[in-house]
C-alpha cells in the first residue's frame, strides 16, 4: 500500500444496503455464543507464509505459498477457485493468481473479505540504500491479513455465517515500485469479480502488529461509512481497544481499486508501522493478540449482521 499526501478524491456515496449495522440485545446477550478466533493459530498461518521466503510474483516461493493457501483453504470450503492473470513487469509476462473462496452460497450477493498475500521485492524504506533492492519478509505486510482470514475460514466452517462470504487473497499488491505496478490483483478482481460483484468488502492489511492501533481510513469512510461505522461498532462492543475512532491519513490500498469499479469497500489497517518496506517487516515484530483482536470484531461484526 501507499499512503498520498492528499485525500484521494471519490464523491461521498451515501449507500443503501440490505444489512442493518446492527444486532438487538436478545441476539448478543451472551458473547459467548461468537465464534473466536484462535490467536496461536492465526499466527501459526502468519510465520508458515514467512517460512516459504519472498513471496514475489515469478517465484518458486509465491507458488509454493500459493499452493498452501489454496490447500488451507480448501479445508474448510469447497468453493476455491484461483483467478489467474498476467502482467508485464520488467519486459517479462509474470503469472499471478487471486484466490477465491466462498463460504454460503455463492449464487447471493454477499460480503467479500480481502487481503494481499504477496511481497515486495524491494526493501525500499531501507535507511541503507545498499539493502533496499533486497526483498522483505512481508510478516505484517501481506502475511498479517491472510492469516486473520484463514483462521476465519476455519470459523466459517465450524460457524456457517448468515450471510454468503468470500475470502479473496490478492495478489501482486506490492510489486512496484510506484503504484502502476502495484494493486495488480484487486484492480483484476474489481473488474472480474467472483463469483459476482459483493455488497460491499472489508480489506486487511497490517494488522499484525504488535503495537496495534487502528484509526479510520479516510477513504474508507468516504465510500461506505456504514460499514465503517459497523466494524467499530462491533470492536466498542468487545472492547478492542486497538480500534481507534480517530480520522487518520488517506491509505491507497486495495480497497480505492473495487471502489473505483463501484464496490463500497473499506481498509482496516496501521499503516504508523516503523517496519514497512525495511527487511525488519518478520514475525518477532507481530502480536498473536493482534490477529486475533481484528479477527474478532469482524466475527462479531459478521455474527451480528441482520440478513
Amino acid at each position: 500500500m501507499s499512503w498520498r499526501s492528499s485525500w484521494y478524491r471519490l464523491p461521498l456515496v451515501w449507500l443503501m444496503f440490505l444489512i442493518v449495522f446492527g444486532c438487538s440485545d436478545e441476539e448478543v446477550a451472551n458473547a459467548q455464543m461468537l465464534p473466536r478466533m484462535d490467536a496461536d493459530l492465526a499466527f501459526a498461518h502468519l510465520t508458515a507464509q514467512t517460512d516459504f521466503g519472498f513471496r514475489v510474483p515469478g517465484t518458486q516461493a509465491h507458488v509454493k505459498t500459493r499452493d498452501y493457501l489454496v490447500k488451507t483453504l480448501k479445508e474448510h470450503t469447497k468453493q476455491v477457485e484461483l483467478q489467474p492473470f498476467t502482467e508485464r513487469l520488467e519486459g517479462r509476462d509474470v503469472q499471478m493468481w487471486n484466490i477465491v473462496a466462498t463460504f454460503g452460497d455463492a449464487s447471493k450477493k454477499g460480503i467479500v473479505l480481502c487481503a494481499h498475500w504477496d511481497t515486495r521485492p524491494t526493501a525500499d524504506q531501507e535507511v541503507d540504500p545498499a539493502k533496499r533492492k533486497q526483498p522483505i519478509s512481508g510478516a505484517n505486510d501481506g502475511a498479517s491479513g491472510v492469516a486473520v482470514l484463514l483462521e476465519m475460514a476455519r470459523q466459517f466452517e465450524l460457524f456457517p455465517p448468515k450471510m454468503t462470504v468470500t475470502i479473496v487473497l490478492f495478489d501482486g499488491e506490492d510489486y512496484g515500485p510506484g503504484t502502476d505496478k502495484m494493486f495488480l490483483g484487486s484492480r483484476y478482481y474489481a473488474r472480474n469479480p467472483l463469483p459476482q460483484a459483493p455488497l460491499y468488502a472489508i480489506l486487511l492489511d497490517m494488522v499484525g502488529d504488535a503495537d496495534l492501533t487502528i484509526p479510520i481510513e479516510p477513504l474508507s469512510w468516504n465510500a461506505a461509512r456504514p460499514v465503517v461505522e459497523g466494524v467499530w461498532n462491533a470492536a466498542d462492543a468487545i472492547g478492542a481497544r486497538a480500534f481507534v475512532r480517530i480520522m487518520g491519513r488517506p491509505i491507497h490500498d486495495d480497497h480505492v481499486s473495487l471502489i473505483d469499479q463501484g464496490i463500497p469497500a473499506i481498509d482496516i489497517i496501521d499503516f504508523d508501522y516503523p517496519h514497512w518496506h525495511t527487511l525488519g517487516d518478520t514475525p518477532d515484530k507481530c502480536s498473536p493478540e493482534s490477529l486475533a483482536s481484528v479477527g474478532n470484531v469482524l466475527l462479531r461484526f459478521l455474527y451480528t449482521l441482520k440478513p
